[in-house]
């Protein structure tokens, strides 16, 4: 994967566009892990609050369309369409060859200033120095998580790599901080602290970290919103708020079948792991593919306590890891596997989140 670690192309990009990434406010979503719970759950609370709100995140798992939403709504195929050719023709007359987060991120911010949206919740897609999204106006930063991930280019540490996630801080942002350990953040700006809310607060997502994400969302809404905030319309909004492909239980019947989970590095994993033990559901056949640049002994380390037997697969994908290799991590690790298909349900399927579109596409309506 080829990755343009620079603001060079977007800058000059938004230049020729006519600079829409200041036409609205912005509020930057930041981590390692929770970024899209996160950004997608303060987005529904701060449309409940009457707010036109645009929502931009990264990977999709089906449709690419995914990504971009105004109000809940996404962005239809015509729409998509008509951006991506105005994009084409700005960077031709830039004389740029934007990578495709680049060019995602400009039809974000020309879509969200031609549809008038009055903030857009941005999930940086990598870091935070010179992530793309870093350009729009906009002066809160809410953060996630820290953990080991990309730290080719992030970081070989926690602190080196909540440092790069920092560097999307502006002078005079106001900065949340969610479930980080306070010696991670001793050197941390001033900041808000995202605490513990009663009754706690429901989502569509089982597990405590997706209560965690949402004390985090309603924070960082509280601080947009000040004196328009309101906890019964915020908690409303929650609870109808569900996530994608993130403890995703899937029932037959009223019998489950399948949970899917885009647990793609360990710290994932371990909070996979979590959620299904606080669901008290116990160790599960597991489908399991990931990447040759992931930490996949890490994730399934993390997941050998959930796992009664693996069947690993191969997604498409240039990166994707084989079979023969998760096999071999798997008995490095003594996790039964097998190469046949796994007869008995429910099944956990996880490992990636390409995975998880493919399976989400053959499983939903």
């Amino acid at each position: 994967m080829v990755i343009n670690y620079s603001l060079r192309n977007i800058k000059a990009l938004c230049k020729a566009l006519g600079q829409p990434q200041k036409a609205f406010e912005s509020i930057h979503i930041v981590g390692t892990n929770g970024k899209g719970s996160t950004a997608f759950y303060l987005a529904n609370i701060l449309q409940a609050h009457g707010v036109c709100t645009g929502l931009f995140t990264s990977p999709h798992l089906v449709s690419v369309r995914e990504r971009f939403t105004i109000n809940g709504k996404m962005i239809s195929q015509r729409e998509f369409d008509s951006l991506l050719r105005r994009i084409t023709n700005a960077a031709k007359i830039a004389d740029i060859e934007p990578s495709f987060f680049e060019t995602l991120t400009a039809m974000a911010f020309l879509w969200f200033k031609e549809k008038n949206v009055q903030v857009a919740v941005l999930e940086a897609g990598l870091g935070g120095r010179l992530d793309c999204t870093r350009i729009a106006k906009g002066n809160i930063v809410a953060i996630t998580s820290i953990g080991l991930d990309h730290t080719d280019l992030l970081g070989s540490t926690k602190e080196k790599i909540l440092k790069e996630k920092l560097g999307i801080l502006k002078k005079g942002a106001t900065l949340i901080i969610g479930k980080l350990p306070k010696k991670l953040t001793a050197k941390c700006p001033t900041h808000i602290r995202a605490n513990k809310i009663t009754p706690e607060l429901k989502t569509g997502n089982p597990g405590e970290i997706y209560t965690k994400n949402a004390e985090l969302a309603i924070v960082t809404a509280k601080v947009f919103l000040n004196s328009k905030f309101s906890i019964k319309t915020s908690r409303s909004a929650l609870k109808k708020s569900f996530w994608p492909g993130r403890m995703q239980m899937i029932y037959e019947k009223k019998k489950l079948k399948f949970i899917l989970d885009g647990a793609h590095n360990p710290q994932a994993a371990q909070v996979l792991a979590k959620s299904l033990k606080e669901k008290n559901i116990p160790p599960l056949p597991c489908i399991f593919a990931s990447l040759t640049d992931k930490n996949t002994l890490g994730v399934l380390k993390a997941l050998k306590p959930c796992i009664s037997i693996c069947h690993p697969v191969q997604i498409e994908n240039p990166r994707a890891r084989s079979i023969e290799d998760i096999c071999n991590i798997c008995k490095e690790l003594k996790i039964p596997y097998t190469l046949h298909p796994v007869p008995h349900t429910p099944i956990l399927i996880t490992g990636s989140l390409y995975l998880i579109g493919k399976m989400i596409s053959i499983l939903t309506p």
